[in-house]
C-alpha cells in the first residue's frame, strides 16, 4: 500500500467501477476514454498495491477477496472527490468575513452603518460584530478575538500599535425638560454644573481612567455629587427623567438619540466651562489600536472608523 501515492485519482475510480461493472467496456464508455487507457490505469494500481484485483474470465472479470478488502475504501475516495468538485468556488468566495470592531458604547452608536455603506461602496461584503471595550482588550488584540478597537488609552507595545485620533475639546450638558440649569437665566457656570446630582456618562475599558468632570472636581477639591455611573443611553435617558440629575457628553450620536428618544435636552457649554474642565487631565483621548499584524483588516477599514469618530466630536461653541 506503500506505493499507491504513485496512481492517480483515475486509476482509483477505474478500479470502482470496474469492481461495480465487472466490464472493462462499461468503465471505458462511462469515463469517455480508450479502452487502452483502461487497461494500463488497472495495470498500473495493480503493480502499486502488488496484489490481484481482478481475475480475467472468458465473458469478464472476478473479484479477488483482496479487491472485496479494499473496494469500501477506495469507494469512498472516490465520493469524497465528487463533493469536492461540486463545491462553488464563486459562492465560497462570498462568504462573508466577520470583523470584530470593539468600540466604547458611548460613540459607537451609527457606526455599525456608518462602516456598512463604506463596505458597500467599495463592493465589500462583510459582517461587522460591533462590541464594547474592556480592561483586556489587549490580549483580545493579540489573540486575533478582536480585529480593531478604539481605545481611551494608547498601547504601543511589541505587537500592538495605537494612533490618536481626536481628544474631547467641548461638552453638551443633558438633562430632563424643565431641568432648573435648562431654565435659568443668567449664564451658566461650572460651579452651578458640579452643585447639581451628576450621572459620569463613559464606555472606559480600564477603571483608572477618570471622567472628564470628575477629574476637574479632584483637581479643584470640588464636592461633585457622582450619583450614577453608565455606559448604555438606554440606562443614562431613565436616569435623567426620573432625577435632577445632569450629564455631560461628547458624543453628537449619543445627544440627538437622547433628545429625539427621550424627554430630554441639551444645552452647549460655553468654550470658557469647557476649557476649565479640560484644563489638566480630564479630556478624554480617543485611539484607534490593532496589532501591527493585521494584514487581513481592509484598508479603507482604519480610516473609516478614525472618520466616524472625528465627526461624531461635539465641537467648541465659537466653532
Amino acid at each position: 500500500m506503500n506505493k499507491l501515492n504513485t496512481n492517480s485519482l483515475f486509476d482509483i475510480q477505474v478500479f470502482v467501477l470496474l469492481y461495480e461493472s465487472l466490464n472493462a467496456t462499461i468503465v471505458s464508455q462511462v469515463l469517455g476514454v480508450p479502452a487502452s487507457k483502461v487497461s494500463r490505469s488497472l495495470k498500473s494500481i495493480r503493480h502499486s498495491l502488488d496484489a490481484p484485483l481482478f481475475i480475467r474470465k472468458q465473458q469478464g472479470f472476478e473479484r479477488s477477496s483482496f479487491a472485496d478488502d479494499i473496494y469500501p475504501k477506495m469507494k469512498k475516495i472516490v465520493q469524497l472527490a465528487k463533493k469536492c468538485a461540486e463545491i462553488d468556488i464563486d459562492q465560497d468566495k462570498a462568504r462573508k468575513r466577520e470583523l470584530i470592531i470593539a468600540c466604547p458604547p458611548t460613540l459607537s452608536l451609527n457606526l455599525l452603518r456608518h462602516l456598512q455603506k463604506r463596505a458597500s461602496a467599495e463592493n465589500e461584503d462583510y459582517v461587522f460584530h460591533i462590541k464594547s471595550c474592556n480592561s483586556n482588550i489587549g490580549e483580545l488584540l493579540k489573540q486575533q478575538r478582536v480585529d480593531i478597537a478604539v481605545t481611551y488609552s494608547a498601547y504601543n507595545t511589541e505587537q500592538l500599535s495605537s494612533t490618536l485620533i481626536v481628544k474631547s475639546d467641548a461638552y453638551v450638558m443633558v438633562a430632563r425638560h424643565g431641568h432648573p440649569l435648562l431654565t435659568a437665566n443668567q449664564p451658566l457656570l461650572l460651579s452651578d454644573i458640579i452643585d447639581h446630582p451628576y450621572i459620569s456618562f463613559a464606555g472606559n475599558e480600564q477603571e483608572d481612567i477618570t471622567d472628564p468632570l470628575e477629574c476637574y472636581a479632584l483637581d479643584t477639591n470640588s464636592d461633585l455629587n457622582v450619583v450614577a455611573k453608565v455606559c448604555l443611553l438606554a440606562d443614562l435617558m431613565l436616569q435623567l427623567e426620573h432625577s435632577n440629575a445632569i450629564a455631560l457628553l461628547c458624543y453628537k450620536d449619543a445627544i440627538e438619540f437622547l433628545c429625539q428618544r427621550g424627554d430630554i435636552a441639551a444645552l452647549e457649554l460655553d468654550d470658557s466651562i469647557c476649557k476649565l474642565i479640560n484644563q489638566r487631565s480630564g479630556r478624554y483621548h480617543h485611539y484607534i489600536t490593532q496589532t501591527r499584524k493585521s494584514s487581513l483588516i481592509p484598508n479603507w477599514l482604519s480610516h473609516e472608523i478614525q472618520t466616524y469618530i472625528k465627526g461624531n466630536m461635539t465641537l467648541p461653541a465659537g466653532g
